[in-house]
């Protein structure tokens, strides 16, 4: 495989991603970690068109293209009609071997990483309630308004967020939820996951300032850095508050295209 981009950094963010969804898969109704030689796959029926939540991370080239048939008969089985593989910065054979198996590639988030003692702070903007214990279900519907997703269509899946290492952060605006993030900790590193603003409390700034108080609570707890995956979109806010880029990340869909892909 062609050498990733990135080197520790990109290894720590795999490793992290593994390991926050080896804990919020299974603790989902009806969710699994399924592990095979060389690779990890994560399956979440409860969301069975969303393949941010149905996924495959895999070491071994030869690994994977062993097991795509049997991939595709476990997601099959659980009813998951939307699944993906991530690839690397720089795996060229990966993308290859997924392309000719008749995977899409369905996004490239930026993979980023914050040294946390260089955190800077985020722009002003009005002020806002943070609540550190929200229910799961206020980051599920916040997610799904935030992508324009229907009521439900993360189902269950971030159930699981209760677990221990998970923590939840929202911040409300006139007494209603506006936004939101999970941090994760695994090891030293502080995995940022599921940050979404409601439409309506857009163009704030609160994701940005509440990142950087979930990231300053990561590093009382004795986290030393902090990775992403970011969207298009997310991408200068994050890098204003220290994150570096690393590289894009290739997510390759198996199931039907979204409409700007067929």
């Amino acid at each position: 495989m062609t050498a990733p981009v990135g080197g520790a950094a990109l290894d720590t963010l795999f490793q992290t991603m593994r390991a926050f969804y080896r804990k919020e898969a299974p603790a989902a109704p009806g969710g699994a970690a399924v592990e095979l030689d060389g690779l990890s796959a994560f399956v979440a029926p409860g969301a069975p068109t969303q393949s941010i939540l149905n996924c495959v991370i895999y070491d071994e080239l030869a690994a994977l293209e062993e097991a795509l048939g049997e991939l595709a008969a476990v997601y099959r089985d659980a009813g998951v009609t939307h699944w993906m593989v991530w690839t690397r910065p720089g795996d060229e054979e990966g993308p290859r071997l997924l392309k000719a198996a008749g995977h899409l590639l369905e996004y490239e988030p930026m993979a980023m990483a914050l040294e946390l003692d260089a955190l800077r702070a985020p722009g002003d903007g009005p002020p806002f309630r943070l609540d550190r214990d929200p229910h799961p279900v206020e980051i599920t519907t916040l997610n799904e308004r935030a992508n324009g997703e229907l009521p439900g269509t993360f189902g269950t899946a971030f159930t699981g967020l209760r677990e221990p290492g998970f923590h939840r952060y929202v911040a409300e605006l006139d007494g209603r939820p506006a936004a939101c993030l999970v941090t994760f900790d695994d090891g030293d590193n502080c995995m940022v996951q599921w940050v979404a603003t409601d439409p309506v409390a857009q163009r704030r700034r609160l994701a940005g300032r509440l990142l950087h108080a979930a990231l300053l609570d990561a590093r009382e707890r004795g986290m030393r850095t902090s990775t992403l995956e970011s969207s298009y979109e997310g991408q200068r806010l994050y890098e204003g508050l220290g994150y570096a880029p690393l590289g894009r990340l290739g997510m390759w869909l198996c199931g039907d295209p979204p409409p700007e892909l067929s």
